[in-house]
């Protein structure tokens, strides 16, 4: 919860920093945008590859490493000094970033497999909390003045301070190294590739799950004050009320997600929030034009958050489990699953932004229905494997083992999967 915190604080707080950026380089917006493509393109690269380190290093290791070179590299901010120093400045930080997120969710998924209780999104509710709080922090430095520089130091020293001691309780032993083959070098590479579609073959539920819910989110992000303020009229200070009711209402859901899927399972949770979003979202749009039309969009922006709340930390929670209990490590599972949900996140903004230019924004919007439809019928995916169970007493050895259930479909184990020496698509 500390390290998803930390993650959160140090990257929110430079969002409020941008158009003081923008200011100083002279940049144009065509310009801005191309430079800030540099964050989701350096995580998007790199996380197949973080996966890999993942299961060859072990979380721990990797979320050391990645939040020591995370919580530095934000002061390169200082010293950029055009497109390209920014565009190449944003994608080192933002690929440490996406390292940081795929260890931390790995060792999350060990912690609550053998913990044999669901935490994961009350550990994602630790991430919403400090986006919040990074969020404000930027706003307030950018209204006093605070250098960029002494901005990502400060918090980047506070977060080290804070985060690294922390993992020092983290749990070892998720890595594992594939065993080499003594197989001629043809026919290694037919079962590597063989070993490689059936092991992500089960986890392409999830992705399009996770693509969904970061599509959704993505939106909800870049679009909810030009909605508020184009369609319903709101005015620039209110319009960014929105997002503050979507991730309000985000931490608030994550905090109680773990108990709420405890008590009434995955299924029982996750569909009546995602069906309560379309249809609150779907009453805003059509009132959009009216009196009444900001109000509605902001409660719609806020039961968005509700809705989308536990699906990404659902998704992570079921690759992980799925993978561990197949004897593989959770970490390239996870960043199989993020990598695809990130996507999601990258391409959901500007594929708004070039149909409404075609249809309308006001028209466009009602893809935030048809996403969280989709995700209220493909709900059960997140539910396959058993929930998680406490470890078990000890057998007695002359006794017999009754075999465990387990409804995860069947993966290879680690040694079946590829060596670390492929690529990082194969290895993942």
């Amino acid at each position: 919860m500390v390290t998803h915190f930390v993650l959160a604080l140090v990257l929110a707080a430079w969002a409020p920093r941008i158009p003081q950026v923008r200011s100083d380089l002279g940049l144009s917006d065509g310009e801005l945008g191309l430079a800030l493509l540099g964050g989701p393109v350096g995580a998007l690269a790199t996380l197949w590859a973080a996966g890999t380190l993942v299961r060859r290093l072990g979380s721990r290791r990797m979320v050391v490493a990645s939040l020591v070179g995370y919580c530095t590299a934000g002061t390169l901010l200082a010293v950029v000094s055009g497109v390209p120093s920014l565009f190449a400045v944003l994608a080192v930080w933002c690929a440490l970033s996406g390292a940081l997120d795929v260890a931390s969710n790995a060792q999350a998924a060990m912690i609550e497999e053998l913990f044999g209780r669901r935490i994961m999104m009350t550990v994602h509710a630790a991430w919403t909390g400090g986006a919040l709080v990074g969020a404000g922090l930027g706003a307030g430095a950018a209204a006093l003045d605070v250098p960029l520089g002494l901005q990502t130091a400060v918090l980047g020293a506070v977060g080290l301070a804070v985060a690294l001691p922390a993992t020092g309780w983290m749990l070892d032993g998720d890595h594992a190294v594939a065993a080499p083959r003594a197989s001629p070098r043809g026919h290694r590479r037919s079962a590597e590739l063989r070993a490689s579609v059936r092991w992500v073959v089960p986890f392409v539920p999830l992705c399009v799950v996770a693509f969904a819910s970061f599509l959704g989110e993505g939106i909800a992000a870049d679009w909810s004050a030009v909605y508020l303020t184009d369609v319903t009229g709101a005015s620039p200070g209110l319009a960014g009320v929105g997002l503050v009711a979507y991730m309000t209402c985000m931490l608030g859901v994550r905090l109680v997600g773990d108990r709420v899927v405890e008590a009434h399972g995955v299924r029982r949770t996750i569909r009546p929030l995602a069906l309560a979003a379309g249809v609150v979202f779907a009453c805003a749009l059509v009132l959009g034009g009216t009196a009444a039309g900001t109000a509605l969009g902001i409660v719609g922006f806020a039961v968005l958050g509700a809705g989308l709340a536990c699906v990404v930390p659902a998704a992570f929670s079921e690759a992980g489990r799925r993978a561990t209990r197949a004897g593989a490590p959770a970490g390239p599972a996870i960043a199989l699953v993020g990598s695809l949900g990130y996507a999601g996140w990258l391409a959901g903004p500007p594929l708004i932004g070039g149909v409404a230019e075609l249809v309308g924004l006001r028209t466009t919007m009602w893809a935030v229905v048809g996403l969280t439809c989709a995700i209220a019928a493909l709900t059960g995916v997140l539910a396959t494997a058993s929930s998680p169970t406490p470890p078990e007493s000890p057998t007695p050895p002359d006794s017999p083992v009754p075999p465990r259930p387990d409804s995860a479909v069947p993966l290879p184990t680690t040694a079946s999967l590829p060596p670390a020496t492929t690529s990082a698509s194969a290895a993942g």
